[in-house]
């Protein structure tokens, strides 16, 4: 999600179309603006307001798209695609 999306207060057009396939992933602004601060310290980018802001557009995006998130704060890479396939109780994968 881009600062235009938070605008419109809309998904994307292209992630529309796939939006049954949908789960969105959230993270605490703290821990954002620790991960972004690496990246580009010192930025409006990192900076714990504008983490704030995201986290809360991208949270309140999800929940007026019905779309199924959950935090990654403190969630190991295994654990996030453990609790996405059980919540989205995926049986069997096709290729």
């Amino acid at each position: 999600l881009i600062p235009e999306d938070f605008e419109r207060q809309d998904l994307p057009p292209a992630l529309k179309l796939h939006h049954k396939k949908l789960f969105g992933l959230t993270i605490l602004p703290e821990r954002l603006s620790e991960i972004r601060n690496e990246r580009r310290p010192h930025s409006k980018y990192a900076s714990l307001a504008n983490c704030r802001h995201e986290v809360k557009e991208a949270e309140a995006m999800m929940r007026r798209s019905g779309i199924k998130w959950l935090s990654t704060t403190t969630k190991s890479i295994e654990e996030i695609a453990t609790t996405i396939l059980q919540e989205l109780r995926i049986e069997h994968m096709t290729y």
